[in-house]
């Protein structure tokens, strides 16, 4: 690539919790900073479906994953929607995600402790029909969750997959490049250490860029919506602790990102 001339992909957002008024402006910014695609990620059944619609809208800019938030609460029937959408919607669909286990919403006493037989159950269900289908996952495994997470993994046969904003410990983490998963990094590597160590641990041909936008983020973005455009202030902060140019960073991350979901 000469110049300017590369693109970039923000691989994790919430599309349907953006402001639905803003959406074209959101679009519209993305593509100046050279952000050409977005993952948006399913946190329902209800979200699955608005996000279909919104790809009719963006088909160009928007790639689709369906899933089912592990930090939230469902119904006794969400399960088992969702996972008859990922079957019904396969061809318009590039992954399975959000899925994974708690951690956020569990007491800190909780945290250590070995996850619940029920989220590990229903995460390997997840986890058997993305190998079924041929699809890529994506992870919620923050911290001591990505453990168990990666055995789910091994133990299913899932052979693609991004660990979404990782913050596992160091171990964990060359268990989870060893296996030729991704990992990705958020905003928050413009200006927290534990995310620059992290991009200085994972090579560029296992990483990827994300927002999980609308997140509220601290530093230089506090009071500011996360939008997709964003990327392109991590991307060029992963080019500067890995001594690289910004292009270089782009060309690599979107390579890795197109391959992941088959793009």
């Amino acid at each position: 690539m000469k110049g300017n001339c590369f693109s970039l992909m923000d691989t994790h957002l919430h599309w349907d919790q953006l402001p639905e008024d803003q959406m074209e402006g959101i679009v519209n910014r993305a593509l100046e900073a050279k952000v050409e695609k977005a993952v948006a990620v399913a946190t329902d059944p209800c979200s699955c479906l608005d996000l279909l619609q919104w790809k009719k809208r963006f088909p160009e800019f928007l790639v689709v994953g369906f899933g089912l938030h592990p930090e939230y609460h469902h119904g006794s029937q969400d399960e088992e929607k969702v996972l008859r959408l990922i079957g019904e919607h396969r061809d318009q669909i590039h992954a399975v995600g959000e899925v994974g286990l708690p951690y956020y919403r569990l007491r800190e006493e909780e945290r250590h402790r070995p996850p619940e037989r029920e989220s590990i159950r229903r995460l390997e269900e997840f986890l058997r029909i993305a190998r079924d289908l041929d699809l890529p996952v994506i992870l919620h495994a923050v911290h001591t969750m990505a453990a168990p997470v990666l055995d789910a993994l091994l133990k299913i046969g899932v052979k693609r997959g991004v660990f979404h904003w990782l913050k596992a410990p160091k171990d964990v983490v060359d268990a989870i490049l060893k296996a030729n998963f991704y990992i990705s990094v958020t905003p928050e590597v413009c200006y927290r250490e534990r995310d620059q160590e992290l991009v200085k641990q994972v090579p560029l041909d296992s990483l990827l860029l994300e927002t999980d936008a609308p997140w509220p983020y601290h530093g230089p973005f506090k009071g500011q919506t996360a939008e997709p455009s964003w990327i392109l202030e991590s991307a060029k902060e992963v080019a500067a602790i890995k001594g690289i140019e910004v292009q270089t960073v782009a060309e690599k991350t979107t390579a890795n990102a197109r391959k992941l979901f088959a793009l």
